[in-house]
């Protein structure tokens, strides 16, 4: 029996699993830190490297076991990263039998099965992905979050910190900007504004305590009008995406359209309710499929394809207790 390493890494939090060619799985884990390849380029490798070795210690294996490894990784594209990231998998003599995919990519395998559909992930990033007739992927936005994507929740905790630097001194006259203020003093334990921008700027994981904001910003806008105004302006930009990339598509145009969703921001009902709003004008009804399945295994399942051509079954995984044992965190 052949096993299959597969992990997702974002910006804010990784998953990784251990499969076998039949789908069962073996172990799971999530650690709760970022390995997006531009933005972690020091820490990503390590962190991914230990994870893989921390999985082989719990289920009793030597890394030498696992058939091929497979990496669903935010800005794979990035060359520097993607070079010391390979570095430390020279390091474990495990280069060679490794596939590095981008993690929307990973996500798609698990959620759009018949390599058919749209899919948007909203998480502290943002990315639209689908593929042509051709099997070819075409992509909308997740440039980073550094080129200004917008609707993610990254920028969306960013422009939670500018409209309150940029209003501080008003702060204590307007409700809206207080509300903000004290979720921020909450969340970052801190005393004053500075104080909380200090602490996220000089945090080795930066990216993701902004964008950790982001559900708190949801959560309130039904009765926090600036809130509001930046959950309109993110999903009103998302959904530019999506109509950009279903007129590129191929696909028999119609007037109804299912997504598949991926990523902790799209699966809030509230966020979702305004990017239908914004689609209401192109399209007469928006259904959306959700997959409980991490893209995790999507990156096993590319693995597994690549170097042996062994094509797991998506049925499989699911028969093989995927649901029974719960992630562990770190």
């Amino acid at each position: 029996m052949k096993i299959y390493f597969g992990l997702d890494g974002g910006a804010s939090s990784t998953r990784a699993v251990l499969i076998d060619s039949n789908g069962k799985t073996l172990i799971k884990k999530k650690l709760n830190q970022g390995t997006n390849l531009k933005v972690y380029r020091d820490l990503a490798p390590k962190r991914i490297t230990d994870l893989i070795l921390e999985l082989c210690n719990e289920i009793c294996i030597s890394i030498d076991d696992i058939s091929a490894f497979g990496f669903g990784l935010a800005a794979v594209s990035y060359d520097k990263g993607r070079e010391l990231f390979f570095k430390e998998l020279d390091r474990l003599n495990i280069a060679d039998k490794s596939i590095l995919i981008n993690d929307a990519e990973a996500a798609y395998k698990v959620c759009c099965l018949d390599d058919v559909g749209i899919l948007l992930t909203v998480g502290t990033g943002v990315i639209a992905i689908a593929k042509n007739s051709s099997g070819d992927f075409i992509r909308i936005a997740g440039k980073g979050h550094d080129k200004s994507d917008v609707g993610s929740g990254y920028w969306i905790g960013k422009e939670v910190l500018l409209k309150l630097s940029f209003n501080e001194s008003i702060i204590n006259h307007e409700p809206d900007l207080l509300q903000l203020r004290d979720l921020v003093y909450e969340k970052f334990e801190s005393n004053n504004l500075n104080q909380a921008l200090e602490y996220i700027a000089n945090h080795e994981d930066s990216l993701a305590l902004k964008a950790s904001l982001a559900k708190n910003v949801i959560e309130i806008s039904n009765e926090n009008e600036i809130a509001l105004s930046i959950l309109q302006e993110a999903t009103f930009n998302v959904a530019d995406y999506i109509i950009d990339l279903n007129s590129m598509l191929d696909y028999k145009k119609a007037k109804d359209i299912v997504l598949f969703g991926n990523g902790s921001i799209i699966k809030s009902s509230i966020y979702r309710k305004s990017l239908n709003d914004s689609l209401s004008f192109n399209f007469s009804n928006v259904s959306w499929i959700f997959s409980d399945i991490s893209a995790a295994y999507g990156s096993a399942m590319v693995a597994a394809l690549s170097k042996d051509n062994i094509n797991i079954d998506i049925k499989d995984i699911i028969k093989g207790d995927f649901l029974v044992s719960s992630w562990s965190y770190n």
